[in-house]
């Protein structure tokens, strides 16, 4: 379907990953399958593999931009990418949150660049944002990294004043993560990150110090 969607043959869809121009595939499912009869048992083995759907807006970029080298669609990834960063850092939230914490930003270096360009082909944030896109990408590590640097203090140490911009970063966060499979919210940055922080640091009976 992904392919159908994209017009490409598995050939051509093969070319692009092999080039590195593509995210792999999010999620890969593996099943047996047996039909019994009286004329006896047939066992069918198949294998699926889900993409993003909005991925095919990475593929329309590649196509209109004339995208057909790693390295140029790396460059063009990244460029979104920084300059998410930047629109992050004019806005109000952004540029609260920098002012207080400006070694979150930081971080956000050659090598974290490099993993993340990796994280990208390999289909990670295919599972982990809401879009895939570069700017989104950015936008979710950096909530990400906001939140885990405010949570750092506990609950009931946490300073009243600061919890409707704990609030903001959390909603901001909220925005551009994925909802996640059932099966992988437990372990997700939705659960550390949204969830249990809107029950320890949010809700109406959670302590915080005036």
């Amino acid at each position: 379907m992904f392919l159908t969607l994209l017009g490409l043959c598995p050939s051509d869809w093969l070319s692009l990953q092999e080039r590195r121009l593509m995210p792999a595939a999010s999620y890969q499912l593996s099943s047996r399958t047996l039909c019994s009869s009286f004329l006896g048992e047939h066992q069918v083995r198949e294998q699926s593999h889900f993409h993003l759907k909005s991925h095919r807006r990475w593929f329309e970029d590649l196509q209109c931009f004339g995208l057909t080298q790693e390295q140029a669609a790396k460059a063009f990834f990244l460029s979104r990418f920084r300059n998410a960063k930047t629109a992050f850092l004019d806005g109000e939230l952004g540029g609260r949150l920098h002012d207080l914490y400006p070694d979150v930003l930081a971080a956000f270096n050659g090598d974290l660049e490099e993993r993340t360009w990796v994280h990208f082909l390999n289909g990670t944030y295919g599972i982990c944002t809401r879009d895939g896109q570069p700017d989104t990408i950015f936008r979710k590590q950096a909530g990400v990294r906001f939140v885990e640097k405010m949570t750092e203090i506990p609950p009931h140490l946490f300073p009243a004043d600061q919890l409707q911009l704990l609030q903001q970063t959390v909603d901001f966060l909220d925005g551009v993560v994925s909802e996640f499979a059932p099966h992988d919210v437990p372990q997700s940055s939705r659960q550390r990150c949204i969830l249990d922080v809107r029950e320890q640091y949010l809700a109406e009976d959670a302590y915080c110090v005036a």
